[in-house]
């Protein structure tokens, strides 16, 4: 990085480019790895508000994935960043405090998109100043941040698609040339659809006797803590659930709600489901509802299972205006994250993703839909 002062960057060391501000790899004096996350998140359901529940992400990524990204930049200090660290005078702390907002989930959602540039800067720019971040769902208020900045980063979340043999990590950076080898190891679309097509192959011997009418609508439900149900500066909740619903029932001759496997409210909101006309609760697998044929449309407020819907040939869409960070081929992929399947944990991937040299080549591997599909779609057993 070439700075002017402490704190401004030279305008040619940034390309603007998709609504980003990418850095150049040339340009970068990284002394450490900083791994952190949202650090002003807030769960009410916890005792302790002064305590980021994001701290058992930031652990695992530091020892799952900080290790091999260090290592191949040949950095001997990773560090973490919780923003808990000092309590009255931790950065969660003071910015609150600077802002007069309580440790309540309700200011973290109002400051969940943007938090003053100055107040940024004062409270945590030395924090991250020479340093890569590497980050696990890095929030827009610190990507906006880091990238005013030309400050580097490394994101990674998990992807949505989650019918593989395996979960898959999404990645993003604001470093161009590490994007660009790092999108050449993208797991392709035609590989998630064989998966789909195989699963959806099994759904047919496997879903018997009743069925969900069909020309149906399908709901799929959430946690009520997340942050893709953050919406103009609050959480949407029952509320807006309710007029969802309300609104799909007026249109289509039956909705299905499927609650999320997680969901630790279920008879409450199987009472709250009861009460909406035409609308029905239902235990289905996720991926059998995808491949059943009896669902019109697939919706939820913010659900990842509404992208991976279009893999099982259906019309889906999510009821919150929200900003798709996974659809790799959407013209305008800014802040996207691309879908990597096991190489993210590989040293030689980091190594290929930060060198400079343009014909080293990394291998990435994909799963094989087809191996044991057969017996997975027979759902019987023979012999061994």
């Amino acid at each position: 990085m070439i700075y002017v002062d402490a704190k401004n960057i030279v305008e040619n060391s940034v390309i603007e480019t998709r609504g980003r501000s990418f850095v150049r790899q040339a340009d970068l004096k990284i002394d450490s790895l900083l791994v952190t996350s949202d650090i002003l998140r807030i769960d009410d359901r916890s005792e302790n508000q002064f305590e980021n529940p994001q701290r058992i992400n930031i652990d695992w990524i530091k020892k799952l994935i900080a290790p091999v990204v260090a290592g191949s930049l040949k950095l001997d200090k990773v560090e973490a960043l919780y923003g808990d660290e000092g309590g009255y005078r931790s950065p969660r702390w003071r910015i609150y405090s600077a802002m007069h907002l309580p440790m309540k989930g309700e200011s973290w959602a109002s400051v969940y998109q943007s938090v003053d540039a100055d107040l940024m800067e004062n409270e945590i720019f030395e924090k991250f100043d020479g340093k890569l971040t590497v980050g696990f769902e890095l929030p827009p208020y610190l990507i906006e941040f880091l990238e005013r900045h030309a400050l580097p980063y490394i994101d990674f979340t998990i992807h949505p698609v989650r019918f593989l043999p395996d979960y898959m990590m999404g990645i993003r950076t604001n470093v161009m040339e590490w994007e660009a080898k790092i999108s050449s190891c993208a797991l392709a679309d035609s590989v998630v659809y064989d998966f789909a097509r195989i699963s959806a192959s099994r759904t047919t011997r496997i879903m018997q006797g009743k069925l969900p009418e069909a020309g149906s609508a399908l709901f799929l439900g959430q946690l009520t803590v997340d942050a893709s149900l953050i919406s103009n500066g609050s959480i949407v909740g029952d509320d807006y659930l309710v007029d969802c619903l309300m609104k799909l029932s007026s249109l289509y001759p039956k909705v299905y709600f499927k609650s999320h496997p997680h969901c630790k409210f279920r008879e409450a909101r199987k009472k709250l489901i009861s009460k909406i006309k035409n609308c029905e609760w239902i235990e289905i697998n996720i991926y059998d509802a995808l491949a059943c044929d009896r669902f019109d449309y697939v919706t939820a407020i913010s659900s990842g299972g509404v992208i991976e819907s279009k893999y099982f040939g259906k019309d889906g869409e999510w009821m919150l205006p929200k900003e798709n960070y996974f659809d790799v081929a959407a013209q305008d992929r800014c802040q996207v994250y691309w879908p990597v399947y096991q190489a993210s944990m590989m040293t030689g991937f980091w190594e290929f993703v930060v060198s400079g040299e343009d014909e080293d080549k990394f291998q990435a591997q994909a799963p094989n839909p087809f191996e044991g599909a057969v017996k997975f779609n027979l759902n019987m057993k023979w012999g061994r």
